[in-house]
């Protein structure tokens, strides 16, 4: 911690204000009691990592919550409307700012008048968004196909403003470390938007209950950051001066553009389905394409956040990066395959379970994109490796990389329909799983071919065990909920007897891991 945001006092200073502070905290916020030792920096990060992933955690489940509930309520053509929108504002809220948090982040120190200067420069960025969105669509509508999506996508673009209004506030809150806070404000947020869109949808509000929730997501956070997340070491005030912003502009256009590639690879298969074979059909891919996103949103952020400083740390020794970022990668597939292959092995029943009766003709579908989900979720310790390591050209390479080929493989594949798309993302993913290793992996940590290759074939292999028993129990239970509980109580332990003859590191880490937090407890 180099530096308050905006206070403009250097590292000794801050030090000197941060332990007098320390001494007179209170237990109120949960960090530190009064009369006792100042919470040292690396300890008040360990508490942020725990927060942060109890805040992802959390909001994974309001939103799969989310998914379960209103994939009874609305129809497949609202959900393939909505993706049609969320698409193009994953695009257009990368532009509301810049990149310029993140340079904030990492700045040592920065000046109350930049930080004045860069906070009304956002929101007028946000309201512009707003209104070119506003502007802009009927047209963006008539180019995804379908003009009902013109008022949805309107709408929606307020969502850029009220996000501008309390952005920075997120960003100083996040490099004081204050993670409990952001969390609490997230999770609070996450609820009052899902709670919103389960009444509206059940009033019959059709796709605008998920517009709603979009809008209630951004302008509570937005609320809740100023009304407990603000902090006096800078205040706003009426002041711009274009000059003040213009040297961490510079910084984030090239964070910017890594970020334009990496959402470029995310969404551009959403935009194809949706173009070429219309709202409905995209509302039939994205539900099941959503809901095995979700399992990576909720184990990945967590395995790489740990990985990404690990990797910094080491990153002039290549014999420990190779160990850390192995390690990384079995850990990420020993976590998600077997809950991919779970999913992929019951589709059916999960299908009915989680989305109800209407979507039966999703349940192949959510099988192919479980494996989707597994191959996928192996390029993902790779952003850990190449931002660890400084190789940040590299990694806007491999984004741009990833999403023209992934466009090429989706626009040839949507010939053969949904399913096909399908098919075809999940091949390119397999093969991007093995070429990975030659053009990233190899030259940064010098890790061999079948090195690499075993730290995914073992949990692979396990996992294919495990659901061909899970099945066999299943085989005579017909009640489809009951067959999801036997085929996972009897697939999850012969997963965990598999890994311990192929696996077993994993196995022990995890014994070693669970001892440990009894021990702390």
């Amino acid at each position: 911690m180099a530096g308050v945001a905006g206070s403009g006092v250097d590292e000794r200073q801050f030090r000197q204000r941060f332990e007098q502070r320390s001494a007179d905290r209170t237990d109120r916020r949960g960090v530190w009691r009064a009369g006792e030792c100042p919470v040292t920096i690396k300890g008040r990060a360990v508490a942020a990592v725990r927060w942060t992933s109890f805040a992802t955690a959390g909001r994974v489940l309001l939103q799969t919550l989310q998914i379960f509930v209103l994939a009874r309520l609305l129809t497949q053509h609202d959900f393939g409307l909505m993706a049609m929108v969320l698409t193009v504002t994953a695009f257009v809220q990368l532009f509301a700012d810049l990149g310029v948090s993140s340079v904030i982040i990492h700045s040592r120190t920065i000046s109350d008048d930049a930080l004045t200067t860069l906070y009304w420069l956002n929101v007028a960025i946000g309201a512009v968004l707003a209104g070119i969105v506003a502007a802009a669509s009927p047209a963006l509508a008539s180019f995804l196909g379908d003009s009902r999506a013109a008022l949805p996508l309107a709408l929606s673009g307020l969502s850029f403003l009220f996000l501008a209004l309390g952005q920075q506030i997120k960003v100083l809150a996040e490099k004081r470390l204050e993670f409990r806070t952001i969390a609490i404000v997230e999770l609070c947020s996450a609820a009052i938007s899902t709670l919103a869109a389960i009444i509206l949808a059940w009033n019959g509000a059709g796709v605008y209950a998920l517009v709603a929730a979009i809008l209630l997501l951004s302008g509570c956070n937005s609320l809740f950051y100023w009304l407990f997340a603000r902090s006096n070491d800078w205040n706003l005030r009426a002041y711009f001066h274009f000059a003040d912003a213009r040297p961490y502009l510079g910084s984030g256009m090239y964070l910017l553009g890594a970020s334009l590639a990496n959402t470029a690879a995310v969404q551009i298969d959403i935009l194809i389905v949706g173009r070429l074979l219309g709202s409905t059909m995209l509302g039939i891919y994205s539900v099941p394409r959503e809901l095995c996103l979700k399992v990576m949103m909720a184990t990945n952020p967590i395995i790489t956040r740990v990985g990404t400083p690990l990797l910094a740390e080491v990153q002039h020794d290549k014999g420990r990066i190779r160990n850390v970022y192995l390690t990384t990668l079995a850990m990420t597939s020993a976590i998600n395959f077997p809950i991919y292959g779970f999913i992929a092995a019951f589709r059916q029943d999960v299908a009915l379970i989680a989305l109800g009766p209407r979507w039966g003709n999703a349940a192949d579908l959510l099988g192919m994109f479980a494996l989707w989900g597994m191959f996928r979720s192996l390029g993902n310790p790779v952003g850990s490796l190449l931002y660890g390591t400084g190789k940040s050209k590299v990694a806007l390479i491999q984004s741009l990389t990833v999403a023209v080929t992934l466009a090429i493989t989706a626009a040839i594949a949507a010939h053969w329909g949904a399913m096909g798309v399908a098919v075809g993302i999940t091949i390119f993913y397999a093969v991007f799983a093995i070429a990975l290793w030659a053009g990233v992996i190899r030259p940064i940590t010098g890790a061999g071919f079948v090195e690499y290759n075993l730290q995914w074939l073992r949990p692979l292999l396990a996992t294919a065990a495990a659901a061909g028993v899970g099945l066999f129990v299943a085989l005579p239970i017909t009640d489809h909920f009951i067959r999801i509980v036997a085929g996972g109580i009897a697939g999850g332990l012969i997963y965990l007897g598999s890994s311990w003859f192929l696996n077993r590191r994993w196995v022990l880490s995890m014994m070693a891991l669970v001892g440990r937090r009894k021990a702390e407890a």
